[in-house]
């Protein structure tokens, strides 16, 4: 019933319209100017008024106004000017299509549109798949609501500092900063293009904010020892969570490495023989990763449990084999609540990782290898004394001033 219309005349009058109410869609004409008609919406309840008519060129439709900007005086001066420009030959509706074109013109193409372009012919070929993947889920949860009906010579300082404010009260600081970071990457592009003639990029407006600075948590020996215990329970389906996901967090554990370094792993990347991940692409470029005789040991038990999915992953997805596995977040919150350990993020294993061999008086730049940073200043700042080392240091030195 909602798609069909019912169809009358009566002489339009404010005293009707402004009380018109139906649960039907309606269409009357007006009956004293040919063409001019009002359609009534249930669902909407909007009056608004059209104008029928034969140009020149084809029949059109053309929309007037809805009730309300508009009454029955203005609707029908609008409609008698519309007619009598057609009696004589000219054809306004499509002056007025080849004015609105001609503003677009001037105001560059759809955002929409030229983001597929941006995505295309720049991030494809300088930003990393997982960046692009990364861009594009950014757009769609946040700049596309905010400006992918308008054109990019229309975007102002104002849009972007509002859009900032929603971004930031909606999500966090760092998620907003993300997000006005990929557009004002993408507004250079355009201007690049000519897309836009304006010199100032008017996301440069907008002041930054910060989230609270995350102090990373670090496991000592007993903490890793209650991570582990759990970690081997959630690998003999001892979790609602697939027995994969513990096992890279195990491998992530085992080598310090980053988490999607391990979770994008490809089998070809790996030799067992050497002992190392021949990492194809990374946070620092393609590089090798030395592995302990533990973090072989899973690799290859996981190697052996999906050997008979034919997947190019050491960790296939749960869902697509051929996808790397993801969402392990899950399975890692699981494993802390269970061994009574605070929150911390995965990223933590690998200052961790790296704290450990500093607290042991392993070489810095034996770490700074087995990390694969290109400073040893990077290094140093991933590590972090457990107090009670601090406390037993400071102890040593001052008995030995004491003595």
């Amino acid at each position: 019933m909602a798609g069909k219309w019912k169809c009358y005349t009566k002489a339009f009058r404010d005293t009707w319209i402004r009380l018109l109410d139906s649960d039907q869609n309606l269409q009357i004409s007006d009956g004293t100017i040919p063409g001019l008609i009002l359609r009534y919406r249930p669902n909407t309840e909007r009056v608004s008024f059209y104008l029928v008519c034969r140009t020149c060129v084809k029949q059109r439709c053309v929309y007037l106004g809805r009730y309300g900007d508009l009454n029955v005086k203005s609707v029908k001066e609008k409609a008698t000017e519309l007619r009598r420009e057609i009696a004589m030959g000219r054809d306004p509706i499509q002056e007025q299509e080849e004015l609105l074109k001609e503003q677009q013109k001037a105001t560059g193409e759809l955002i929409d549109v030229l983001f597929a372009d941006y995505m295309e012919k720049y991030a494809k070929l300088y930003k990393k798949a997982r960046t692009q993947e990364a861009n594009f889920a950014q757009y769609r949860l946040y700049l596309a609501p905010e400006f992918k009906e308008m054109h990019i010579g229309e975007l102002e300082e104002k849009h972007v500092m509002d859009a900032y404010v929603k971004w930031a009260n909606k999500t966090s600081f760092s998620t907003a900063n993300k997000a006005l970071s990929l557009l004002s990457n993408f507004w250079d592009w355009c201007y690049l293009y000519k897309f836009v003639n304006k010199p100032v990029n008017p996301c440069k407006c907008v002041r930054k904010g910060s989230n609270e600075k995350y102090v990373p948590r670090v496991l000592d020996a007993e903490g890793y020892k209650k991570l582990f215990e759990w970690l081997d329970i959630g690998l003999t389906n001892g979790s609602a969570n697939h027995p994969r996901l513990f096992r890279a967090l195990k491998v992530i554990a085992l080598t310090g490495c980053r988490c999607s370094e391990i979770t994008d792993l490809e089998i070809e990347e790996v030799s067992i023989v050497e002992k190392k991940l021949h990492l194809k692409d990374s946070k620092t470029g393609a590089r090798d990763v030395k592995l302990a005789d533990a973090a072989i040991k899973e690799i290859q038990a996981e190697l052996e449990e999906t050997k008979d999915l034919n997947s190019k992953y050491v960790f296939p997805g749960l869902k697509d084999k051929n996808k790397p596995i993801d969402n392990v977040r899950k399975a890692f919150e699981w494993a802390l609540k269970q061994a009574g350990l605070p929150h911390m993020r995965i990223h933590d294993l690998r200052h961790s990782f790296i704290t450990m061999g500093a607290n042991m008086g392993e070489n810095m730049n034996a770490l700074k290898d087995a990390a694969g940073h290109s400073r040893l200043s990077t290094t140093e700042h991933y590590t972090h004394l457990a107090d009670a080392q601090t406390f037993d240091a400071i102890n040593h030195i001052t008995e030995a001033i004491c003595e």
